[in-house]
Order: C-alpha cells, then sequence, then structure tokens
C-alpha cells in the first residue's frame, strides 16, 4: 500500500522545469532569460496538449521575457532541470520518466514580440534516445548528471536572436496514448557568428506545434516490453548550418542585462534608488525601494525570489536610515545576488553531433541516421 501511495504521488508531482541557462559553464541566473510558467504550482507539469502553441516554449512561454543572454559564437549551452523548481539539489525528474532528449533552436526577427515562438522555422541540433549498448534513455544520463544537459551550438550558426528550447520526452505512459513532454526557452543574442542568412532545409525546418503527432513510432512506444524495440527519434532530424565566420564583429544584440543592475531576479534588475542629504529625499528614496520590490515580487517566475528577498532586506536598511535620521545616501548594498552550489559538476556535451566521425555527420545531415 505504502509503495502505490508513493507510486501515484510521484505521478502526480515528480515532474521537471528548464530553470537555469549556463553559457560556457556560467550560470546566468535563476530563471534569467529562461520562459516559463507563470504558476508555480503546475510549472513542472507536462506540457499539453501537443497540439496547441504551449508546445513551443511551454505555458506562457509565448510571451517574452525582458532578458536576452548575450552568447558567443560555438558557446555550449546547458540547461538545468529541477523537479522542484525553487530548489537547486532537489532532484532533477523522477529516473522513472525514461525517455529522449531533444534541443531546438528557432531565429526570431524581434525577441520582444508576442508569439513569436509558435509556428515554422525551429529546427534540431542535438537528440539523445535510447542506448542499446549502455541500456541508458537520455533522461538516466540526465539524472546521473543531476539535471543538467550540455549541448554545444553549431560552428555555423548566424548570429542574430534565437529561442533555444529543450525538450524532455517522458514515455512512461506513452503506451496508453499520454506521452509526457517538459519544455521551455531561453533567449539568445548569438554574436560572432558568420554574417550570413540562415538557410534550413524544408525536411529540417519544422513548425511547432505540428512537428510530432500521437501517431509517431516515438510517442506511443512500450517502455515495459521485453527486449526493447528499436527506438525511433520524434521530429525532424539534427541539422548543423554552415557558414563561415566574417571576422567582423557583431553588434551586441538588445536584452542584455543592463550595467546598472545593482540586484537581479530572474528578469528583474533593481536600479539604484535617488542620492539624497534631506529627509524628505530619503523617504522618497525609500518610497522607491520598496516600490520597486513589489515589481520583483509580483514578476518573479517559479524559480524562486532570492533576489527580491535581498532588495527587501536593503529597503529595510534604507527605511532605518531614514527612521535614525541619517538624511545622506542612499547607503551601499552588501549582497547583489544570490546563488547557490550546484547540484554537481557541470556535463560535457554527450552524443554530440560535432564529435561524429565525418561520414557519420553525412549521414545525419542526409537523415539517415
Amino acid at each position: 500500500m505504502k509503495f502505490t501511495v508513493l507510486f501515484f504521488a510521484c505521478a502526480v508531482n515528480c515532474h521537471t522545469l528548464f530553470t537555469n541557462l549556463f553559457i560556457n559553464g556560467k550560470d546566468q541566473g535563476d530563471g534569467t532569460c529562461v520562459r516559463m510558467p507563470r504558476d508555480p504550482s503546475t510549472a513542472n507539469g507536462p506540457t499539453v496538449p501537443i497540439t496547441g502553441d504551449v508546445m513551443a516554449c511551454g505555458r506562457d512561454g509565448n510571451k517574452p521575457v525582458a532578458f536576452t543572454c548575450p552568447t558567443p559564437h560555438r558557446a555550449t549551452l546547458t540547461f538545468e532541470f529541477r523537479e522542484h523548481s525553487e530548489k537547486r539539489g532537489g532532484g532533477s525528474i523522477d529516473v522513472r520518466h525514461k525517455g529522449p532528449c531533444a534541443v531546438y533552436l528557432k531565429k526570431v526577427e524581434n525577441m520582444t514580440a508576442d508569439n513569436a515562438a509558435p509556428g515554422p522555422g525551429w529546427f534540431k541540433i542535438w537528440e539523445d534516445g535510447y542506448n542499446n549498448k549502455t541500456m541508458k534513455w537520455c533522461v538516466d544520463t540526465l539524472v546521473e548528471n543531476n539535471g543538467l544537459l550540455s549541448v554545444r551550438l553549431p560552428p555555423g550558426l548566424p548570429s542574430g536572436n534565437y529561442l533555444v528550447r529543450p525538450e524532455i520526452l517522458a514515455l512512461q505512459n506513452a503506451v496508453k496514448g499520454d506521452p509526457q513532454f517538459y519544455t521551455g526557452c531561453a533567449q539568445l543574442s548569438v554574436e560572432q557568428g558568420p554574417d550570413v542568412a540562415l538557410k534550413i532545409p524544408s525536411v529540417n525546418s519544422v513548425s511547432i506545434p505540428g512537428y510530432v503527432s500521437l501517431n509517431d513510432a516515438g510517442l506511443k512506444y512500450d517502455l515495459y516490453q521485453k527486449p526493447l524495440a528499436e527506438y525511433k527519434m520524434p521530429g525532424p532530424a539534427v541539422f548543423i548550418p554552415t557558414g563561415q565566420v566574417s571576422g567582423k564583429a557583431s553588434v551586441k544584440g538588445e536584452g542584455a542585462v543592463p550595467g546598472d543592475c545593482i540586484v537581479k531576479n530572474a528578469n528583474w534588475c533593481a536600479k539604484p534608488v535617488p542620492s539624497f542629504s534631506d529627509e524628505s529625499g530619503c523617504w522618497a528614496s525609500d518610497k522607491d525601494c520598496w516600490s520597486q520590490m513589489k515589481i520583483c515580487f509580483d514578476t518573479a517566475p517559479p524559480s524562486g525570489s532570492a533576489g527580491c528577498k535581498t532588495w527587501e532586506t536593503y529597503c529595510k536598511q534604507l527605511q532605518k536610515s531614514c527612521e535614525s535620521k541619517a538624511f545622506n545616501g542612499p547607503p551601499q548594498i552588501a549582497e547583489k545576488e544570490k546563488t547557490v552550489d550546484l547540484p554537481g559538476k557541470i556535463p560535457q556535451p554527450w552524443n554530440d553531433v560535432f564529435d561524429l566521425a565525418p561520414a557519420h555527420r553525412r549521414r545525419v545531415r542526409r537523415q539517415l541516421h
């Protein structure tokens, strides 16, 4: 009975959410540049329906966030998945949610536009399904790596704004017609890449939604058959853009975290409060501080509000200054952003198409993998 209760609880709660983006090993911060659901109580649930616009970047993912992360050409991206969105180190996904993973990109001309995510223009840059030799699914490797998944950007990827979309497909209920997708998007501004147009072959360019169907073999796979049948990855083949770097420095994209950001929480930044030298100025500065704090908490995503709490502490310090008639300020802020140790070492990319033998790469491009 205890096992049944635990299994049911896990079936309801042991999901996952993409919360953090790392660029060349550097954590951009909880939720920074990441589009994620607004409701923390359901944020880590599967994305449904697979025919809806939510499949592009998850629930609420069709609206942009304030920050777009500058990303060097050929960067290694790492995606952090959490079972509990606010808690680093609290698990990534239940190991029974076995299945494949993939990473997609879409070039976006206007990152600030609503509804730029759904529709055509998506292409796959990485995938990992079932390894018959190791008898591991991608999810097994993800769990071993503490919810961290690393991929390299294609060397021929042109400069510009992109949505990057890591995807997990859990197959524990697929045979019953309930494959579970977990996805989200991060906003990137790729710099110093080839100064050419992105040209995607029609066989590699897909629309999301529309790139998968419940009738696809990979979405109705029987995870419990013995021996396991060969697994066919859903979606298009991996596409590797080709292009030569021009050597010209590309213009930085808009949307980077501003230089005067003194405390950050996800895609919110605190700006310096006004200086003051008298009582009225002190209280005006205090009011500005609390107004900023309210916006921070109101807009905090499921990945948490640690930065808001840091700013709240500062506002209390400023308020005490005014109450004690210390009318010369504002005071210095002691802490700018809370960081929590990673749950483990950032993994190297695995199943990396760029490390494959040339003949295998050609087969990938011809969709013969």
